[in-house]
């Protein structure tokens, strides 16, 4: 071995390339075998020359060959002598690599591995040195044969090109035995240093750098000596461990076992892998540990759900997740929605045969929305803390929900009756004095929060409705009687509300609902004026008198027919403020909603005892009821409710006639007068033949009553005309939608009108036999008509 001082005193002249090849072998023989021993700058500099003088020397001893300086017509100048050197630089490697392979044989195993990593890294320090000695070489003749179409490569991609090809070819086997061998060891829980592992894919990795193949084929030598026979030998491990495990233990404990076998090679991947083979290396563990074990893991998901285990069932979808998001997790997203269905109308199963969900519908709308609502939040957490919020999932528990929230045991098929219950559920959250709430919510919440938050669990809900428009109506309704009779139990409730419904259904429902408050806060103002005027004009209001003048095309109460005869006070009042609108709003119109009008009265009863005997009853009843009531006080003297100790007896038809009431209307409200024991019936019955006198021997521990209730048959006589509404506003919608359709599309088949008006229509499901009937209604109106070739394709008509 030549030293240091001995390159640097002994550098050729120029001219003789036997001379110099000797200096620069003996400097690249000490590059190869100490990389680490530092050259020094002058022995760098004489090296870096010697290749700069051979290849540029204009006589060779080897075949006593000239050239000249000036023979540029054949362009040899330093052609041959870079040949020359190109070719002993080759030899001269290749002996050295056949050394390394001859001191290879004496290692096997890990001390293998070792060997081969230590040659690999200070191969690579000479390679880097040698490439920059060698740089004249490369940047002349070498790029000069590269442009003629030569094949050769620089100095750098010369020396791992024969690294590969005269080493590592030669060990190949042996070193991979070695490498899977160590992966066992680790694997079967013995220590072993994987970083050995990790050394030797990266030298795969660089040994594919060659500068002479395209960058598509980079990573082929990786893949192909290294990454394939490791899958195999990984597969052919974990089918052995797989059957092993399946043999000895359940299912569960297979899941829980490869679950931790696979996030230990996950890790030990990251350390040895290229990034671009980690998928590709993961892949394979799964096909062997879980996509063939599919079959075993589907059956055991339902009874994971029956015993609601959490960790399980996460580390199940885990493991089936890392097969595919998509179609790999389908049969557990079927099952899981079907899982959750029957689970839903089961619940509902349960509450809808109870005493006290046929006690009222109050009761019924509570305790079916609260049995949705414990099973969309029982398995909304299962799916946050099982299934990662994953999106199929999710969106298998909404369609879950939306199947059993609109059809089951409470809710028939094609009738309207769950988004009745949940706008019912809706109105008793909101309405005072209401006890039926769902949760008492969290401890030091206020009032308002636990409100919200209830409101908030309601309206998530809402999302699985089919008929929202159902539920808009109900809404609307249950909303105007809580303004109307001042039930609601605070403004900020209701804002909430009205605000959270804006983001699930848009502002065309709610902009409604926001007119009608500004239509109390108006009616509030008026109310006031409309006292001070009576004040100026000297007349004094025989009761308190508040009234609310509403928007018809904002609120969804209907005015009734009727030919009510008012007492004369009241007719007396309404006739003043009548008189004050329609002198304030020339030109506008009040229609009177007596139905929904209500007020209180004081009765005295002879019998009555205590505070009753001395204050009196006071009862709450509607307009209706007064009427009649007042009939009784007719010849009475003050504050005594009698002429005589029964009162005046009146028949029915008397009363009818006295109020102007159907008979149907006087006779359902006698009925409420006798159930509450403050009349009689002469014959205990309430009909045509009766006669009726107030109670005398009336007592009751309460001094307020409420007679103005909503009768059952009122309530249900207001929900089938709410549903008629409904559908005349989905035949109009439908009708609508249609126009716009054929509007843009100017001819449409009938088929593809059908399918595109049912996509348009999001507020409710439309049935194609309501679409054919607006086709056809559409038709008679001149929007459309049939196409004179096709039956069955349309025309719009502009």
């Amino acid at each position: 071995m030549t030293s240091s001082s001995s390159i640097q005193n002994e550098l050729p002249p120029s001219g003789d390339t036997e001379k110099i090849w000797v200096y620069i072998k003996a400097g690249l023989d000490r590059i190869l075998h100490n990389p680490g021993d530092n050259l020094g700058n002058n022995a760098y500099i004489n090296l870096y020359t010697a290749v700069y003088n051979y290849c540029t020397s204009l006589k060779s001893s080897m075949g006593n060959a000239y050239y000249t300086a000036n023979d540029a017509t054949h362009n040899l100048q330093g052609t041959a002598f870079g040949k020359q050197l190109y070719e002993r630089l080759n030899a001269n490697i290749a002996e050295y690599m056949a050394e390394v392979v001859s001191r290879s044989h004496a290692h096997t195993g890990d001390d293998l591995l070792s060997f081969y990593n230590q040659e690999w890294t200070k191969y690579g320090d000479s390679a880097k040195i040698t490439h920059n000695i060698f740089s004249y070489l490369n940047r002349h003749w070498i790029q000069r044969e590269q442009e003629e179409g030569a094949n050769v490569c620089d100095v750098s991609t010369l020396m791992y090109q024969l690294w590969r090809d005269q080493f590592f070819m030669q060990v190949r086997n042996t070193l991979l035995e070695s490498v899977f061998s160590l992966m066992t060891r680790i694997r079967d829980g013995q220590v072993a240093d994987i970083n050995l592992v990790k050394s030797v894919a990266d030298s795969f990795i660089s040994l594919g750098n060659d500068d002479t193949v395209g960058a598509s084929k980079k990573m082929e030598f990786y893949d192909k000596v290294f990454l394939q026979p490791l899958i195999q030998a990984s597969s052919e491990y974990y089918r052995i461990e797989s059957e092993r495990l399946l043999q000895e233990g359940t299912t569960i404990d297979y899941i829980i076992r490869i679950s931790a076998r696979l996030k230990e090679e996950d890790d030990r991947a990251e350390l040895f892998l290229h990034e671009s083979s980690l998928k590709e290396f993961k892949d394979a563990l799964n096909t062997v540990l879980i996509t063939r074990q599919k079959e075993r893991f589907c059956a055991e998901f339902t009874p994971l759900l029956d015993a609601r285990d959490k960790d399980n069932l996460k580390r199940l979808y885990s493991l089936m997740s890392r097969t595919g998001t998509g179609a790999p997790l389908d049969p557990l997203r079927l099952m899981f929605s079907e899982y959750v269905k029957n689970a839903g109308l089961e619940a509902v199963r349960q509450v809808s045969g109870t005493e006290e969900a046929g006690g009222s519908i109050t009761n019924e709308a509570r305790l079916f929305v609260t049995a949705i609502l414990s099973v969309h939040d029982q398995f909304a957490e299962l799916l946050h803390d099982a299934f990662d919020e994953d999106t199929g999932f999710s969106k298998s528990l909404d369609n879950a929900c939306k199947e059993f929230f609109n059809v089951n045991q409470m809710c028939p098929e094609g009738g309207a009756r769950a988004p009745q219950l949940l706008a019912h559920y809706c109105d008793t959250l909101l309405k005072k004095g209401s006890a039926n709430v769902r949760v008492m919510g969290a401890e030091g919440a206020s009032d308002e929060d636990n409100l919200e938050a209830q409101l908030s669990q309601a309206v998530s809900v809402y999302r699985f409705l089919k008929a929202a428009d159902v539920f808009q109506k109900f809404y609307s309704q249950h909303l105007a009687r809580r303004l109307v009779y001042d039930q609601s139990v605070s403004s900020h409730g209701e804002e909430v509300m009205i605000s959270k419904l804006k983001d699930v259904s848009g502002v065309d429902f709610t902009s409604k609902l926001q007119r009608m408050f500004l239509d109390m806060t108006v009616g509030k103002e008026m109310s006031e004026e409309f006292k001070e005027k009576t004040m100026e004009q000297d007349y004094k209001l025989p009761f308190d008198f508040d009234m609310k003048v509403l928007h018809t095309v904002s609120w969804p109460l209907k005015s009734q027919d009727s030919n009510l005869v008012l007492p004369p006070q009241m007719a007396s009042v309404c006739d003043h403020f009548t008189t004050y609108y329609q002198n304030k709003h020339n030109g506008r119109k009040l229609n009177w909603l007596w139905q929904y009008s209500r007020a209180e009265i004081k009765m005295f009863f002879p019998k009555a005892t205590g505070a009753a005997a001395k204050s009196g009853y006071i009862f709450s009843v509607t307009t209706f009821q007064l009427a009649i009531l007042m009939m009784f006080n007719a010849e009475s003297g003050p504050g005594t409710g009698y002429d005589t100790i029964t009162g005046p007896t009146l028949t029915m038809s008397q009363i009818v006639q006295e109020t102007g009431l159907e008979e149907s209307a006087v006779k359902g409200e006698l009925e409420v007068f006798c159930k509450a024991q403050i009349m009689k019936s002469s014959n205990g019955k309430v009909n045509g033949d009766s006669k009726f006198v107030l109670n005398a021997d009336f007592k009751s521990k309460r001094m307020r009553l409420n007679l103005s209730a909503a009768k059952k048959s009122e309530q249900k006589k207001d929900a089938e005309d709410t549903m008629n509404s409904v559908m005349t506003d989905r035949m109009l919608t439908i009708q609508a939608a249609i126009v716009r359709i054929m509007k843009t599309r100017k001819t449409l088949s009938h088929r593809q009108l059908v399918e595109d008006t049912i996509s348009q229509i999001k507020l409710f499901q439309a049935a194609v036999g309501d679409i054919k009937k607006a086709i056809d209604v559409l038709i008679d109106k001149e929007y459309l008509k049939r196409s004179d070739e096709n039956h069955n394709v349309y025309d719009y008509l502009a």
